[in-house]
């Protein structure tokens, strides 16, 4: 009897099962241009049903054929294989452009693909897969990766590790936008309630069609190392992505805030609550549950510069520690003779008692939700602020807060101070959606949180949001000859990321040559789209001739953010021509404080002869007789070089542990060391060497991207033959990188 009663015990679980795994694919009401997706859980479906039902009527009315997908999700893939099949579909008659993922949605979390975020790198061997894996939508809306599963969450079950197979293509290419609507479950509450009211702000925002003519921005404290020059020059590409305010009459339409300014977190306060802000824009360092927005206090009196100090030093003995054969004591040392301290004075290092974390110089969550945000869309150019993968989380405060905000851009990770913030950012001015103008900037860890598909209402009247897909000229068998010269028509246009888009298309389906983007570079008046020229052209690497002439030029551009960006590519490139320029913008433009940043990267790239005759010619070229200056310079690029050789002797040291060998081989992860080409190349090939630093090494090198001896790393790696399965597909990887 017994066994009877098992048997049918498994029989029900198995027709449960099955019930679960039965997705549902409601057809659109109409057939439309392009279609959209909207996929979400069986249980949030049911308590939601009237308010998603008026969403997608809203979306419909909005040119887009809407279906709803959904299910008692088991598995990512199952989803993934949904929207495939609808792409492919879809692909003549109604392009797919874009998903958004209500409720209850799994969610995967990347493992093999930090070259794919903006800065996140972080010891996959060493540290918990929770705390090294980016979660990230790309495995969604991203059709070209291909992923190997690892494992589901053992505490959050809607949570899956993946690793990107090495075989996938390494770079991003979103197939179509995505968006999150995810209630946080720090907020409290009845979540089905709160994602119902949050549809009807959106149907209600989306009916009200309104143009962007209130913008605020924000700088918080420590970001792009507080240079004003930097802020200033914010304005520029503001200009360009909203000229509407520039003409506007309205001394309210553009409100741009700093941390240095009086009360800045209160008047923050006010235009987070002000009724007609569209876009509020922060540039900040950020926590899932923290905006770090204001600075620390002047550091005044005895008391405070000798804390102060002491935070300094803590800092650096807390680096020696987490070394695996780092020299806390001899660090002690070095302090305390250099400043004369006293064993006291470590006593905190030594026995740490608790304190209380201060929050004044932030906005947390309790802060947050006590607020009414009123911009529909804001952007967090901030770490973590995004973090939907967290009980609580800035970007869902806002959008589920009892304000207008519909949607915002935020990261689940770290993000790199010198990106460029603001790219594309003006197409949003020209009516296109969110998720288009992300999916356009893709990165492993960008999101958009809230309705992808929301669009503020064009400054000119124009189709722009479907021309980008009906209009698209990628594949060369279906390519239209009027589409290419509507897109060539617009390089030309009086927007700039307008222009911008269309070199970026015509680029994409590579119908644009290096020296007419050159060219095109040169001629521009607009800031931003010489960025973009700058960008496209590192396309070609740093073997191509007119990438190179760009950078030179870039370096003395009038936007900082071109300068800057000029810098980092500089090192990344590694050809000794770029030295003299160099030189010469870290002598007489000091100002620039990111500029000057990225290039102390490139003294520690290149050679130390090399970098010392550039200086030294830069020096007695200037006339300037700031020895102070310039003798302080010479001692901070001799550190610099000092961390160079330090490096390199690390990571070939046969006599280390191979997991030191391993710290100082990531280190060309963040400085390409392009002199160090041919001993990693040998050390990857010496079967001799231990096999855990060969692969670390073949990695290694595939952040040589835009080396100029790029083509020497993919010669040299494909001659290795290697029976070791794991090494291989390192060198695979890194090859797909490369090419």
């Amino acid at each position: 009897m017994r066994k009877i009663f098992f048997t049918i015990a498994l029989s029900i679980a198995a027709l449960t099962s099955q019930a679960k795994a039965k997705i549902s694919v409601e057809q659109p009401e109409q057939k439309q241009p392009t279609s959209f997706a909207i996929v979400i859980d069986n249980q949030t479906y049911l308590s939601c049903q009237k308010e998603v039902e008026a969403y997608r009527k809203a979306l419909g009315h909005d040119g887009l054929a809407v279906y709803t997908i959904s299910a008692a999700w088991e598995s990512p893939e199952d989803i993934r294989g949904e929207l495939q099949k609808l792409y492919k579909k879809n692909m003549k008659e109604m392009p797919l452009e874009g998903v958004v993922f209500i409720g209850d949605v799994p969610y995967v979390s990347v493992q093999n693909a930090q070259h794919m975020t903006t800065a996140f790198k972080m010891n996959e061997e060493r540290f918990p897969i929770e705390e090294t894996a980016v979660t990230s939508d790309r495995f969604y809306d991203d059709l070209n990766l291909e992923f190997e599963f690892i494992k589901r969450d053992s505490i959050n079950p809607l949570r899956f590790y993946y690793k990107l197979a090495e075989h996938s293509a390494q770079q991003l290419n979103p197939t179509f936008y995505s968006g999150r609507i995810i209630y946080p479950e720090e907020m409290g509450g009845d979540k089905y309630k709160a994602i119902s009211h949050y549809l009807r702000k959106v149907v209600a925002e989306r009916r009200r069609n309104e143009r962007i003519d209130h913008v605020v921005t924000y700088a918080g404290a420590a970001y792009n190392s507080d240079c004003l020059v930097a802020w200033m020059d914010e304005r520029l590409a503001i200009d360009e992505m909203f000229p509407q305010l520039t003409t506007s009459n309205n001394i309210s339409a553009l409100t741009q805030l700093n941390f240095r300014m009086q009360n800045a977190k209160e008047q923050l306060f006010d235009q987070i609550e002000r009724q007609e802000v569209d876009v509020m824009l922060f540039n900040e360092h950020g926590s899932p549950d923290k905006q770090h927005l204001d600075g620390e206090e002047p550091i005044e009196g005895f008391d405070r510069r000798a804390e102060a100090l002491r935070s300094e030093v803590y800092y650096y003995l807390r680096r020696e520690q987490r070394k695996e054969n780092g020299d806390v004591v001899g660090a002690k040392a070095y302090f305390k003779d250099k400043y004369r301290l006293t064993d006291k004075f470590f006593e905190e290092f030594d026995n740490p008692t608790p304190k209380e974390q201060k929050n004044e110089d932030d906005l947390v969550l309790e802060e947050i939700n006590k607020l009414r945000p009123m911009p529909r869309f804001v952007m967090f150019n901030a770490c973590y602020n995004g973090s939907f993968h967290q009980k609580g989380y800035v970007a869902g405060s806002y959008i589920f807060g009892r304000g207008r905000t519909v949607v915002a851009q935020g990261n689940t990770v770290n993000v790199l101070q010198d990106r460029w913030t603001y790219e594309m950012l003006g197409l949003l001015s020209n009516g296109v959606r969110i998720g288009q103008y992300n999916r356009m900037i893709a990165t492993l860890e960008g999101h958009i949180i809230g309705d992808p598909a929301f669009h503020f209402a064009p400054n000119d009247a124009n189709n722009l949001r479907q021309e980008i897909l009906t209009r698209n000229i990628i594949n060369p068998r279906k390519r239209k000859a009027q589409d290419v010269e509507y897109w060539q028509e617009l390089t030309k246009a009086p927007n700039a990321d307008v222009q911008s888009l269309a070199l970026r298309t015509l680029a994409d389906a590579n119908l644009i040559s290096a020296a007419t983007l050159l060219e095109k570079y040169r001629s521009c008046n607009y800031a931003t789209t010489r960025m973009e020229c700058l960008k496209l052209l590192s396309r070609y690497g740093g073997a191509c001739t007119e990438f190179v002439a760009a950078v030179s030029e870039a370096l003395y551009d009038s936007y900082e953010v071109v300068r800057r960006n000029a810098a980092r590519y500089a090192s990344m490139i590694g050809d000794k021509q770029l030295l003299d320029e160099c030189a010469d913008v870290m002598i007489n433009r000091p100002e620039s404080q990111r500029v000057v940043f990225s290039l102390n990267n490139m003294w520690q790239v290149m050679p130390e002869k090399e970098v010392e005759h550039a200086i030294e010619a830069a020096i007695a070229k200037s006339g300037y007789p700031e020895q102070e200056y310039f003798n302080a310079l010479r001692k901070r690029i001799a550190r610099i070089q000092y961390m160079k050789a330090d490096d390199a002797e690390g990571a070939f040291d046969k006599e280390a542990k191979p997991n030191s060998r391993i710290g100082s081989i990531r280190s060309f992860r963040n400085s390409t060391y392009h002199d160090q080409i041919e001993q990693m190349l040998s050390l990857i090939a010496n079967e001799e060497e231990p096999i855990e630093v060969r692969i670390a090494a073949a990695e290694a090198l595939g952040w040589f991207n835009l080396s100029y001896r790029k083509q020497e790393i993919i010669d040299g790696l494909q001659g290795i033959n290697t029976t070791d399965q794991t090494l291989a597909k390192e060198i695979e990887q890194t090859l797909n990188r490369l090419k």
